[in-house]
């Protein structure tokens, strides 16, 4: 995905996304049909950001303040 979101981004492009707090998988439920979801570790997010030379503006880990979400906020260099 970070191949796509580099090539639609252009300087001062914002992209912010979601992911689980760490590297895993998970299956929960959405409207009631199952929901599968994995993640990298936080640490190959960072190293894609840069690959793809996206900045890393902010990152919050199971934020309260955005319902227990992880999200991260970069820009397009």
């Amino acid at each position: 995905m970070f191949e796509v979101f580099a090539a639609h981004a252009r300087q001062g492009t914002i992209l912010m996304f979601n992911t689980g707090p760490t590297f895993g998988e998970a299956v929960g439920s959405y409207r009631g049909d199952p929901l599968y979801h994995s993640s990298l570790d936080p640490s190959e997010y960072r190293q894609l950001l840069a690959r793809y030379d996206l900045e890393l503006i902010d990152h919050s880990i199971e934020d309260p303040q955005v319902g227990g979400r992880t999200v991260w906020l970069a820009r397009g260099r």
